[in-house]
């Protein structure tokens, strides 16, 4: 297993990369409100003229990011471009699944999804060819909400279709559960799923639309062991784990237990190169 080291400052690397491929929810904000200690940082980067992509998978379009990035005060001069799960899911179906009908597993605020394609949306009584899971309905819902309608479905061999691989994320200071977790469900019992986001080749193959990947350095920093750094350990990019996120349970007071964390790593069988608590 190779060594996971603890890095202070993120300058204190910053000049090996060109291009730095963040997380957002959980290193950039919570869902809420954006960390107080990442404006520096992303002013620094651009400062240093590095190259500044935010890679979610987030299940919005990227314009939709963006204004909620906007409300948080990181504005766009500090970062280059979007990349999302949720844009790869749109333009997915306007690609391979127009003329379908539809069921959207989700919040409101995620069915802009649908906006502007040539698909039916339709209730879980109707023939359903595709499902659009972005998550949960309520922020306290559990698995077990959903365990009756996806054996429905299945039954119906309807195609899903996951714009968030995430299976859990923190909202402010609650856990709660992502569309993930329904796919990985959908899968269990016989299921078909189709995944944009990260650990999956898709979203970072759309990143290299935007710069070259041979001989270009990059680093991606993320939250997540089975997301971030597994997409970056199959790419073998450098991969920074922040530790205040889904992985919480490896701090200990101000700090990183850093035994529990080699445990964890060595558990999941997915390795970054470096760690730090906050993105600072």
């Amino acid at each position: 297993m190779k060594n996971c080291e603890k890095l202070n400052n993120l300058s204190d690397i910053d000049d090996h990369y060109d291009v730095f491929l963040i997380d957002l929810w959980g290193v950039i904000h919570n869902g809420i409100a954006a960390f107080d200690n990442v404006l520096p940082v992303l002013q620094s980067l651009k400062q240093k003229k590095k190259m500044v992509f935010f890679i979610t998978n987030a299940p919005r379009r990227s314009f939709v990011i963006s204004q909620q990035l906007e409300d948080f005060g990181i504005e766009q001069k500090l970062y280059d471009k979007i990349i999302s799960s949720g844009e790869l899911t749109w333009l997915s179906i306007k690609e391979k699944y127009q003329k379908k009908n539809c069921l959207i597993i989700g919040p409101p605020r995620d069915f802009h999804l649908v906006e502007g394609l040539d698909i039916s949306v339709v209730d879980k009584d109707s023939n359903v060819d595709i499902i659009l899971n972005t998550g949960p309905w309520g922020d306290d819902d559990s698995l077990e909400n959903y365990t009756d309608l996806l054996d429905s479905l299945a039954k119906k061999k309807s195609h899903m279709i996951c714009s968030n691989p995430d299976k859990t994320v923190v909202r402010g200071e609650n856990f709660m559960i992502c569309a993930g977790l329904l796919a990985e469900y959908y899968e269990k019992i016989g299921g078909k799923v189709e995944y944009y986001g990260k650990p999956y080749k898709e979203i970072y193959e759309h990143c290299f639309n935007f710069f070259e990947k041979k001989n270009t350095r990059v680093l991606a920093i993320g939250d997540s062991l089975e997301n971030d750094i597994k997409g970056a350990n199959a790419l073998n990019f450098d991969s920074l784990l922040i530790t205040d996120g889904i992985h919480r349970e490896v701090n200990n007071n101000n700090d990183v237990d850093k035994q529990k964390l080699d445990g964890l790593i060595k558990t999941k069988n997915i390795f970054p190169d470096f760690f730090m608590r906050k993105l600072t």
